[in-house]
């Protein structure tokens, strides 16, 4: 009994460790948009990111609030292999009333080709958040390609986690989750939704927030994006076997030098 409680404590401690070293990824964009209160056009904070945000709505005690894209170009182009885990906070403040209507976050390449003026001048690659579509998916969570979610994206913001695996060409797959603020999401279990076939290639520009063409629409809510190598720098609940593989790996490293 003695032997097996001592191992099973190598084990917890090595999966522990094996954990803390997958956590030691950089972080590779963030914006936690803690400006004065005004307008986020002209904003430079963050990391990641080259030049600042070209926006018409505005900063509310840390969150960016309004109906209307705001734009900002990344400083680096992202490749066409590896994974990249994405996070962010949005919602709208009440379920989308018009056929014409997204918002959440976008991902752009080719923006640094013409630059922010409306917009990048790039071609829009993915969404995550409320796409175009039949209006009954308006208030859910959903990605462009994807199937919707039952998590409803309004009255309260929540927060999505993604995990892009990067491909050559249209190879491209996106996992997304879905939780409440100020808690990790649990990445676990299957993802809530899943768009596969996707060129990501070259990534190089967001748009976050949205628009409702009808009547104007429900104000959005964005906050916290973060985007980088690994679960840990998302701040999400690690799945089960990545947490144990280091750990797993270092407990037979272990026995064998034993």
């Amino acid at each position: 009994m003695k032997l097996k409680n001592t191992a099973l404590a190598a084990l917890t401690c090595a999966a522990l460790i094996g954990s803390a070293a997958l956590s030691q990824a950089d972080v590779l964009v963030s914006e936690t948009f803690d400006y004065d209160d005004g307008p986020l056009d002209g904003q430079n904070g963050g990391i990641g990111f080259n030049g600042a945000w070209t926006s018409t709505t505005n900063v509310t005690s840390g969150v960016v609030e309004g109906n209307a894209p705001s734009f900002r170009l990344f400083s680096s182009l992202f490749g066409s292999s590896g994974t990249l885990w994405v996070s962010f906070d949005w919602g709208n403040s009440a379920a989308p009333t018009q056929n014409e209507a997204y918002g959440g976050l976008t991902f752009y390449a080719g923006a640094t080709d013409g630059g922010f003026t409306e917009g990048p001048g790039g071609t829009e690659r993915f969404l995550i958040g409320n796409t175009w579509g039949p209006i009954e998916d308006f208030d859910v969570w959903r990605m462009s390609g994807s199937a919707p979610t039952l998590e409803l994206n309004h009255p309260d913001m929540k927060t999505a986690v993604a995990k892009i695996t990067l491909g050559t060409g249209a190879t491209s797959t996106v996992e997304l989750w879905v939780g409440a603020t100020g808690s990790p999401v649990n990445v676990s279990g299957p993802a809530m939704a899943t768009s596969t076939g996707r060129n990501l290639e070259g990534l190089d520009g967001i748009r976050i927030m949205g628009q409702d063409f009808g009547d104007g629409g429900p104000n959005q809510a964005f906050d916290n994006l973060i985007i980088g190598e690994t679960m840990f720098d998302v701040g999400a609940i690690p799945e089960p076997t990545t947490a144990l593989l280091g750990g797993l790996g270092l407990l037979a490293l272990l026995r064998r030098r034993r």
